[in-house]
């Protein structure tokens, strides 16, 4: 009896690509989980920067395995995850928050035909913070406290 679940090959891969692909979502997702943490927390931790920076160069070899041919078909600024060798914590917080989830989002479609892209997390979207309406100058609301045209309708004479 067949199970229903049904994987879509997606073109194009090949078996190197789709391998090196999986690798940079593997370690992108612990550097997006980094990320969602305060900025201040994770740069104050040693090692936090340290699986960070671990992390990232994991993307960057992984990176270096997918044919140019595939690396220019997806939108992603390589020349970010490049390797720097004056990488300071806060290009590497850069790279977390614009970088990453940039990757996870063009790429995890790629491998959606893999088991294995069951496990892997898909970042949210961004949201745009509701403008607040401006409040309007001088009194909104009338100060009559249940009275209509300055008369109590509770109160007859």
């Amino acid at each position: 009896m067949a199970s229903g679940v049904t994987f879509r090959l997606v073109p194009g891969l090949s078996a190197r690509d789709r391998a090196a692909t999986l690798a940079v979502l593997e370690n992108a997702q612990w550097v997006y989980a980094l990320g969602r943490y305060p900025k201040k927390q994770v740069l104050a931790d040693e090692i936090d920067v340290k699986m960070l920076r671990d992390r990232i160069g994991a993307m960057r070899k992984a990176a270096q395995e997918l044919s140019p041919a595939q690396r220019k078909k997806i939108d992603v600024p390589w020349a970010r995850l490049e390797d720097d060798p004056d990488e300071t914590p806060d290009m590497l917080w850069t790279v977390a928050k614009k970088v990453t989830p940039r990757v996870l989002a063009e790429m995890r479609p790629l491998v959606s035909d893999t088991p294995e892209a069951a496990f892997l997390i898909t970042p949210e979207p961004k949201t745009t913070a509701a403008k607040k309406t401006p409040r309007r100058p001088g009194k909104t609301k009338a100060k009559t406290r249940g009275k209509i045209g300055g008369k109590n309708p509770r109160h007859r004479r």
